[in-house]
């Protein structure tokens, strides 16, 4: 746990000063592939977002940029979306993971996450999203501008990596 607790600049933006908590960056990224013969296979593996044939593994990796694991591959189809393969991930224990992931360690993840967020609030787990706008509203306060930019900032050198 040393590696994923060293002191970064996620530590000093999210963390509460002890050091101890674990930051991980979550994202679902894409590997295109072929076309398959096989029809099943072929639907299922078709991404109407990006208009062509993938797999997604979901990728955890620390604010430095090492990685700690990458999951999947998950088919394309609307079965699969990044809250959805979370679920899964803590449903079924992959890699278990709910035994080197404790209480108040903070995940980071992009707005695909939000349908996931019950689900880490329950484990104990603290989420590091970019603000919605509500509804009626243009512009977001300057704190939630700020949250959204701190979130993006902790994301960018993750995402130079992948």
């Amino acid at each position: 746990m040393s590696l994923i607790c060293t002191h970064t600049l996620a530590q000093t933006l999210f963390g509460d000063g002890t050091n101890t908590q674990a930051i991980l960056v979550l994202d679902g990224t894409y590997m295109y592939i072929q076309k398959s013969g096989n029809f099943h296979f072929q639907r299922r593996s078709y991404s109407l977002h990006k208009g062509r044939p993938l797999v997604k593994p979901m990728v955890v990796v620390t604010t430095t940029g090492y990685f700690v694991t990458v999951l999947g591959p998950y088919l394309a189809d609307c079965k699969n979306n990044d809250a959805a393969i979370l679920k899964h991930m803590f449903n079924t224990n992959v890699e278990d993971i709910k035994e080197w992931v404790q209480d108040d360690d903070i995940f980071v993840v992009d707005r695909g996450f939000r349908d996931s967020l019950e689900l880490l609030d329950d484990l104990g787990i603290k989420a590091q999203m970019p603000s919605f706008l509500t509804k009626g509203q243009k512009q977001m306060t300057t704190d939630e501008a700020n949250a959204s930019r701190l979130v993006t900032k902790v994301c960018t050198p993750t995402a130079k990596i992948l």
